[in-house]
């Protein structure tokens, strides 16, 4: 039996033993074997925990009700979120869904707005987007494209996916738009996509290959080839490299982007000429050669019908540099996701203007969404570097509008991201800033900016969004889980709405 006092003994030494840990191991822990070893100090242990969670219960009221997606059929934004059973909002906003079909339809659009993170404008002046509204009614008769540039928070589809079905429904259109030939990304949403061959990406962004030694890497800022990069000199026209892209349906996807029937393939830096194969249910419906010695080039057909496969077989003795496949239907909506991971948004000014200019005119892009920050998130340590940011932000507004004059422009800024401080997590102290500057150069470019730090509930929001449930965020503190890309897709979709219903309507 133990006797009393060698437990009192027992608890005193182990007390002590904590209490000169306390005292002796740095604030931030020891590294040991890979492991961080971390003692909250006694400041930790008897001070009142001072972080405070953002409240987002009005955010997330009848989260349940998102997985459904009702048909898009009128101009009133809030019907598709609450008379179809998938509201993000409170009960009452279905009573002004309501009367928006009516002649008071812009006076009650200002009470909806209220309940919706607006789209902040220069001055209140949202002409540049205007012009993207002035286009939608034709969209039943014409294409409209739209590129949606981003880091990791959009890759795999996500966010994009949600937007395009939205505006697909509302305004026509079908298919997922253009797609890399080789997919950079585990999953992607809108379709499945494989490939045979010795496939290898070339991106402008992260760690580029030396072997490049030009910088057209076309509107994906990205391309793809199914041979090596060698000198022209050293090609052999004896060689012969085969590779396929194969194409399939989704059965995740939303049922609009399943199938498509205008085929684009975009590509250039073609040394010898490379015969290709367009099939469609096992059979050939296009065969070509690619042109040679061209910066940039496009063969494009459009199907008798939909289709919701593609192959495409390559056979040659080198590959050129393939930028995309436009899948897509011949009028309606379009909308490309361009996911970046690791990327800072400031790439477009290390391209080649001539050769992305073309690009952009030939695809007439009429809206380009810009949704960057995250990454440099860990790496500002002040606030000359986050200023530093912003002016490189504004300067590729700048390049992109020199090259596609008529376009409009929105900038989504980065969600609220934590990192670990002690036991808690809390947002970066310069994502403000960064915010802030990433406005100004939108603002100041007389573009668009929609905030997404303050849509989602601004400071110390995103553990409220991991905490939820379901949950909204991933255990990383800074990307979103499935349900919760689709919810702050939704509030974007609707803070664009609201714009157009408030004034084109």
């Amino acid at each position: 039996m133990i006797k009393p006092l060698k437990t009192v003994f027992f608890f005193i030494i182990v007390g002590a033993f904590l209490a000169i840990s306390m005292f002796a191991l740095p604030k931030d822990g020891v590294e040991v074997m890979g492991f961080n070893i971390h003692m909250p100090s006694f400041e930790d242990m008897i001070t009142k925990d001072s972080v405070s969670y953002a409240d987002i219960s009005d955010i997330t009221k009848n989260i349940d009700n998102i997985d459904s997606l009702p048909d898009i059929t009128d101009v009133a934004i809030i019907e598709v979120d609450s008379v179809n059973s998938d509201s993000l909002y409170s009960d009452s906003m279905a009573i002004i869904a309501n009367n928006l079909r009516t002649d008071t339809a812009k006076a009650n659009a200002i009470a909806l707005a209220q309940n919706i993170h607006r789209i902040d404008f220069p001055k209140g002046d949202n002409s540049n987007l205007m012009k993207f509204f002035a286009k939608l009614p034709n969209a039943k008769n014409k294409s409209i494209k739209i590129m949606h540039y981003g880091d990791s928070q959009i890759e795999g589809d996500r966010i994009t996916s949600y937007i395009r079905n939205k505006l697909q429904r509302k305004y026509g259109g079908f298919g997922p738009g253009l797609l890399p030939a080789l997919q950079p990304y585990e999953s992607y949403f809108s379709i499945s996509q494989s490939n045979e061959g010795s496939w290898k990406r070339y991106a402008i962004f992260g760690r580029r290959d030396t072997m490049v030694k030009h910088n057209k890497y076309g509107p994906l800022a990205a391309f793809s080839r199914f041979a090596p990069i060698i000198e022209d000199s050293l090609i052999s026209d004896s060689a012969n490299y085969e590779a396929a892209i194969v194409f399939e349906e989704s059965k995740v996807a939303y049922s609009l982007v399943r199938s498509f029937q205008k085929v684009r393939l975009m590509y250039g830096n073609a040394k010898r000429p490379v015969a290709v194969k367009f099939i469609v249910d096992g059979t050939i419906i296009k065969e070509t050669t690619l042109e040679t010695n061209t910066s940039y080039s496009v063969f494009e057909f459009t199907l008798a019908n939909k289709t919701k496969n593609l192959r495409i077989e390559f056979s040659g003795s080198d590959s050129p540099d393939i930028y995309g496949i436009d899948l897509k239907s011949t009028k309606g909506i379009s909308v490309d996701n361009i996911g970046m991971r690791g990327s800072s948004g400031t790439i477009f000014r290390k391209m080649d203007f001539a050769h992305l200019k073309q690009s952009f005119n030939d695809m007439e892009v009429d809206l380009f969404i810009l949704q960057f920050g995250g990454n440099v998130m860990p790496y500002i340590k002040d606030s000359a570097q986050a200023e530093n940011y912003g002016r490189w932000f504004k300067s590729q507004l700048k390049t992109i509008k020199n090259m596609r004059p008529d376009a409009s422009f929105i900038v989504i800024g980065p969600s609220d991201m934590s990192f670990k401080e002690g036991d808690r997590f809390i947002t970066y102290p310069f994502l403000p800033l960064v915010r802030d500057e990433l406005k100004k150069a939108a603002l100041s470019a007389g573009y668009g900016y929609w905030d997404m730090y303050e849509a989602m509930g601004g400071m110390n929001s995103m553990p409220s969004w991991v905490n939820a449930e379901p949950s909204l965020a991933g255990a990383d503190y800074i990307h979103f889980t499935p349900k919760g890309a689709k919810l702050i897709a939704n509030m974007f979709y609707n803070a664009l709405m609201v714009e157009k219903i408030m004034v084109n309507d």
